[in-house]
């Protein structure tokens, strides 16, 4: 197993701390299509492109990213798969310090308190969907590149359907942001004040590795499988309105908690026409589900 100490992280931190290095992981990044008829890029192609006279501080700079992000290949520079995650994650707006922020929207969804419409706003790369007197119903990591060139009602589709797919694989025991071990668990005793559905049964989506940590409908962990999206196309709705709004799986979800270990919860889901039902074990796992 590698090593994951302290000074492996200090040497990359180290290694992106100066602009040239940064041009050098975007310039490899960008030779990616290109190298698979092509080839990368040698010691002078890769210098010229970063725009760099000097040999010698070129060479410097170059050294550093070695081995952590730059691999020398038969005299051509390849970029690990952490340098491109890198470049991804500057390029979608993720470390700018600039604040993007979009005025505050009514969107076609209602409150389940007052009725009131819920607004969605986006701001500390955070995409934001509540109510202004009753709180959050959403509040989901998104990066500024998201919001470039889309209108807000389409970042909020963009996520809701992100976030179907980070489930799934929650689902499967991998985390959808460091690919360490992850999943789901139930019963959660406690959700924050200011959810809007705190009247349903919860879950935790959680990773033993990284940050992730958040509460999450026991109705919703079933979100992504292909019974419930196809109960929902047969109906004509999308994994969108699973989520939020009239339809959302807490809302038409009949949850039920078993006293038997096996299932542990029996998810009925009603639309009007042959529920859906779902067993799930402890861990939201589906034991078994059918159309009655």
């Amino acid at each position: 197993m590698a090593d994951l100490g302290g000074s492996s992280y200090d040497d990359t931190y180290a290694a992106l701390t100066d602009e040239t290095r940064v041009q050098i992981l975007f310039a490899l990044a960008d030779q990616y299509d290109e190298a698979w008829s092509s080839g990368w890029l040698s010691f002078s192609q890769l210098r010229e492109r970063v725009g760099v006279a000097d040999t010698s501080r070129f060479s410097y700079h170059l050294d550093a990213l070695q081995d952590e992000l730059v691999r020398k290949i038969d005299g051509q520079y390849r970029p690990r798969v952490a340098a491109l995650e890198i470049v991804s994650a500057i390029r979608a707006g993720t470390y700018d310090g600039e604040t993007v922020t979009v005025d505050r929207r009514q969107t076609e969804y209602q409150c389940p308190h007052c009725e009131q419409s819920l607004v969605i706003t986006y701001q500390d790369h955070l995409l934001y969907v509540g109510c202004p007197d009753h709180g959050a119903a959403i509040a989901y990591p998104v990066p500024p590149r998201a919001v470039t060139g889309r209108t807000i009602e389409d970042v909020l589709d963009l996520s809701l359907r992100k976030h179907a797919c980070d489930v799934r694989l929650l689902q499967d025991g991998v985390c959808p942001h460091c690919w360490s071990t992850a999943g789901l668990s139930f019963p959660r005793e406690s959700v924050p004040d200011s959810y809007l559905l705190d009247d349903v049964p919860y879950a935790t989506a959680a990773c033993d590795t990284c940050w992730l940590s958040y509460p999450i409908p026991v109705a919703h962990t079933v979100l992504g499988h292909p019974a419930v999206e196809t109960l929902y196309a047969d109906h004509g709705f999308g994994l969108a309105d699973a989520q939020i709004g009239p339809h959302d799986l807490a809302r038409v979800a009949d949850v039920v908690c078993c006293t038997s270990d096996s299932p542990a919860v029996r998810l009925t889901i009603d639309l009007g026409d042959r529920p859906l039902v779902f067993e799930l074990d402890e861990s939201c796992a589906v034991l078994d589900y059918w159309r009655r």
